[in-house]
């Protein structure tokens, strides 16, 4: 019996052994499956963060583009020499309160950034004022028409600006040349 009770214990250290080194190397593999799926997490949630900052910057820089696009529209119905003064002023305060609407969108563009984006979306808002301010000159005598040639030149040049810095921004300008 004595020999039978050391085979007994001796198998059951064994099995206990075996079942330790078992569960050791259990845990160490559920370990590096959890730090794993961690860092596929932390990867996600990165990659979701930065999808979501491209979406706010695209939809800022839309919205904005989408708005002195409207300006353009109203501005350029102020270029019409045939209109009465009345009808003038008309279009013309018109396009100023719209051009006062960008205001807001450039607030949430600054936010948005990159100040490269934001500095041409100023420059933008203020050629589009200019080009009202020349537009109104010319049209009361006080400059002459070349004057809204040049502000329109400097309205098309900041908005291609901005455009080209809206796209660079957000990473997709494929260059086709």
């Amino acid at each position: 019996m004595d020999q039978t009770v050391l085979v007994a214990i001796v198998t059951a250290a064994a099995a206990l052994g075996g079942s330790a080194v078992a569960a050791l190397i259990s845990l160490r593999s559920i370990r590096l499956q959890n730090e794993h799926a961690l860092t596929l997490a932390r990867e996600e949630r990165s990659e979701n963060r930065v999808a979501a900052l491209r979406q706010a910057r695209r939809d800022a820089y839309k919205d904005f583009l989408d708005k002195a696009s409207s300006v353009v529209h109203a501005i350029t119905k102020t270029h019409d020499s045939q209109v009465s003064d009345e009808d003038f002023q008309s279009l013309f305060d018109s396009a100023w309160d719209q051009a006062n609407l960008l205001l807001p969108l450039i607030n949430t563009v600054s936010i948005e950034g990159p100040l490269e984006v934001l500095e041409c979306g100023r420059e933008l808002r203020a050629a589009l004022y200019g080009e009202l301010r020349s537009v109104r000159a010319v049209r009361q005598g006080e400059a002459p028409n070349d004057a809204v040639t040049e502000a329109t030149n400097r309205r098309k040049r900041a908005v291609t600006a901005t455009s080209y810095a809206a796209r660079e921004a957000l990473g997709s300008n494929i260059n086709t040349h």
